[in-house]
């Protein structure tokens, strides 16, 4: 039995998908969602796997989840804080409670995807809560493998719709900062091989490895693709990242979903590329490039980015 924590999530999506479309046996899944509503929509799928409404943060219902799973993919995580919902409760404590509730239950390997640069010795909120959770995993002897991703790109992503739906906005596209920061975007569907890879590779088992595309690109150049993929034209302002981080502040106060939150805007000054990229090496995934796929940015509309951030549509 496999256990998919975070499962109405984005890369929970690709995973499950992977995970059906792979050849022989299909394994029984378990998938964790936080309400009934998320609940009935994975039972409609109607695809074998069993849903079951919990929380990462609810130590007792993955006492509940657990019981006969030999392997837990840890997918949940947020990055940003509302109300009670906080990236020190979610991404911290909650991987310390799935770590407890699996070594209770027997599990035999955890597989976690975070981002690259989880460390909790650093200062941004979402690299450090996710060091803490990766800690707590690396150091309980239970099984693990970590995989460090870069922005993660494809249809229904956050980072690159977000770009898009700012670059709908005439005459300017803001540039935070001098725009030279580096990314090394990865594709959902590699990140979703990497993990449906780790489940029977000894050569993974309590290692961490960094997953990221195959070309180092900056955060302007990325820009660029956008505008480029969206065929429009735009003036690039550059805008000091401090004057940024008030208007950020501001929406995040305000909005139920703003576009950028100042977890991002803070990294997007950071460069974010691997020192050993086992994407292709350990796991033989070949990258799909930036340029090649973002095709899905054409759909997107100002009007839907309000509608987004006001809480009224999701991205996927």
């Amino acid at each position: 039995m496999i256990l998919i924590t975070g499962a109405n999530g984005y890369v929970a999506r690709y995973v499950i998908k992977a995970l059906l479309a792979r050849g022989g046996a299909k394994p029984a899944i378990r998938a964790i969602v936080r309400s009934q509503s998320q609940f009935e929509k994975i039972r409609r799928l109607d695809n074998g796997i069993e849903p079951i409404v919990g929380d990462v943060t609810n130590p007792a219902s993955l006492d509940a989840a657990m019981q006969g799973v030999r392997t837990v993919i840890h997918l949940a995580a947020v990055n940003r804080d509302r109300g009670a919902v906080t990236m020190e409760r979610v991404n911290a404590q909650g991987t310390i409670n799935v770590v407890d509730a699996a070594k209770r239950a027997g599990v035999q390997h955890i597989i976690t995807v975070v981002g690259l640069g989880a460390d909790a010795s650093r200062p941004y909120p979402l690299a450090h809560t996710q060091g803490v959770g990766v800690d707590y995993l690396t150091a309980s002897g239970i099984p693990y493998t970590v995989l460090e991703a870069s922005v993660i790109f494809g249809e229904g992503d956050e980072f690159i719709n977000t770009l898009a739906g700012l670059a709908r906005i005439p005459p300017f596209m803001i540039v935070p900062g001098d725009g030279k920061s580096k990314f090394q975007p990865i594709a959902v569907q590699d990140v979703a091989a990497c993990v449906v890879r780790s489940l029977d590779n000894p050569q993974v088992v309590n290692a961490r490895l960094q997953i990221c595309g195959s070309e180092v690109i900056t955060l302007e150049q990325i820009i660029d693709a956008v505008i480029a993929e969206l065929g429009v034209k735009r003036v690039k302002l550059h805008m000091p990242v401090g004057l940024l981080r008030i208007a950020v502040g501001v929406m995040d106060k305000a909005l139920p979903r703003p576009p950028v939150t100042p977890s991002l805007l803070a990294q997007l000054g950071v460069d974010n590329v691997a020192t050993d990229n086992a994407t292709e090496k350990v796991f033989g995934v070949q990258p799909i490039r930036l340029r090649e796929g973002i095709g899905y940015v054409r759909a997107m509309t100002l009007g839907f980015l309000i509608n987004r951030s006001l809480g009224r549509a999701e991205y996927r």
